[in-house]
């Protein structure tokens, strides 16, 4: 049983639900350093359990689905079962049990089940895959065992072994809904070990198979297409694939994961077109749970973005949550607004980078300002470090080619320079220290 009440596995994590599940690993061990076990283990030990779980595209996929009716469900706001690999392998662990109980010998599938979790804890995944083909043979109607195999013959990269178990899986599927979710399963496994041609085949047939409820999977075969290289293809499913009618948590999730899509991809050019027919959306949100689930989540996002000083993601999720009718609509229009501020300097600044008309030094300076506070001294510092001494002690030595960029700073980039009117006042000054009040207006000439 989860020790974690309320707390979002992904929020422990410092991520958002949206997250790859490449990325899983490299948040976990970010949280890590961040909270050692020697000076935080209450923390660390939450780490390790947020972990256990989002690591493991089943539990995550049970955990998930957990979270979404959580609010919903008072049954299942006590308990998150992290042990579960999936919603339907769930459905046949007691089964397994029983199963075994009733065969002509008991002791010994019960003891083959107790000999292949023990090779499972010590990572002998060869012969826990061995022992559960034995016990698969006592109990061959049982779901649990068949989906540890497919699991097993994963971690063995035996692609053979898992298409045979994935096609004695099938038959057990007793309606449309089981089959759409053992398809996904089966593609969520080659997706995480790194067998996209495959998962992509697997999402493929699942289409063809239901052509009427593509809309909740294309999201994931979007990010296998950009994951191989085929981002422009990814685009192109998403717009052909718009939900029409659905139910509105469906083209919800359906909205918020194409944003993600275009946020990974840097497609900004198609951004404007799905925020307007998303807040178009919104706007038929009726219901206070869902309207409130939403807010919640738009604003997780935002956090995130935030936090790591990524405006412009930051002010997608801002301006969608400021298109909800809420009661806290004043606190969330005023972070809009400063997101929005901090998303157009940033944009500037980058800008700023790319022109070869100003003066060097003056990115370098806007880059400075602008991140001190919001990331690492390090990153400051790393960046800072790109341009050579030699090249940065030219520049400076150059002082009134230094004072005229900050001059024509002042009318290109009117933002940045007002943004820090002081500090670049305090920096002219000190480069033209010595010039006559006309010496320093000739600097605006200059080019």
């Amino acid at each position: 049983m989860s020790t974690i009440k309320n707390e979002s596995y992904y929020k422990i994590l410092g991520t958002t639900a949206n997250i790859g599940q490449a990325r899983i690993e490299e948040k976990y061990l970010e949280a890590l350093e961040k909270h050692p076990l020697e000076t935080d283990p209450e923390t660390y030990n939450k780490i390790q359990e947020a972990y256990d779980v989002l690591k493991d595209p089943e539990k995550r996929a049970a955990y998930d689905e957990a979270r979404k009716s959580n609010k919903n469900k008072k049954t299942q706001t006590k308990q998150v079962e992290t042990d579960a690999p999936a919603k339907a392998e769930q459905h046949h662990i007691k089964e397994a049990e029983t199963e075994a109980n009733d065969t002509k010998q008991p002791n010994e599938a019960e003891q083959l089940i107790i000999d292949a979790k023990k090779a499972m804890d010590n990572e002998d995944n060869q012969t826990a895959f061995e022992l559960y083909k034995k016990i698969n043979q006592l109990v061959p109607d049982s779901g649990e065992v068949k989906f540890k195999l497919l699991k097993l013959a994963s971690l063995n990269d035996d692609v053979d072994e898992m298409e045979k178990v994935f096609s004695e899986i099938l038959p057990l599927a007793a309606s449309d809904e089981e089959l759409q979710m053992i398809y996904n399963l089966k593609a969520g496994i080659y997706r995480d070990n790194s067998y996209f041609d495959k998962a992509i085949e697997t999402y493929e047939q699942l289409f063809q198979m239901f052509p009427e409820q593509t809309v909740m999977f294309v999201p994931a075969l979007a990010d296998l297409y950009i994951q191989t290289g085929q981002s422009d293809k990814a685009m192109q499913l998403m717009e052909q694939s718009q939900p029409r009618e659905e139910d509105t948590k469906t083209i919800t999730s359906f909205y918020l994961s194409w944003i993600n899509l275009i946020i990974t991809t840097e497609k900004w050019s198609l951004l404007s077109k799905v925020i307007s027919k998303f807040k178009k959306h919104i706007k038929h949100i009726s219901d206070d749970v869902e309207q409130n689930q939403l807010k919640n989540e738009l604003m997780e996002q935002y956090r995130y973005f935030h936090q790591e000083a990524l405006f412009q993601e930051a002010e997608i999720y801002t301006s969608l949550a400021d298109a909800l009718k809420s009661p806290e609509n004043d606190d969330i229009k005023q972070a809009h607004q400063e997101t929005k501020k901090q998303a157009q300097l940033q944009k500037d600044i980058r800008k700023l980078f790319h022109d070869k008309n100003v003066h060097q030094l003056l990115y370098y300076k806007a880059y400075e300002w602008f991140y001190t506070g919001k990331i690492a001294p390090a990153k400051i510092m790393a960046v800072t470090k790109e341009l050579p001494i030699s090249v940065r002690q030219q520049l400076e030595s150059d002082k009134e080619n230094y004072a005229a960029g900050i001059m024509q700073l002042k009318k290109k980039y009117p933002f940045i320079y007002k943004s820090y009117q002081d500090k670049w006042n305090n920096l002219f000054e000190q480069l033209t220290a010595g010039l006559s009040r006309q010496e320093k207006r000739k600097l605006g000439k200059k080019k």
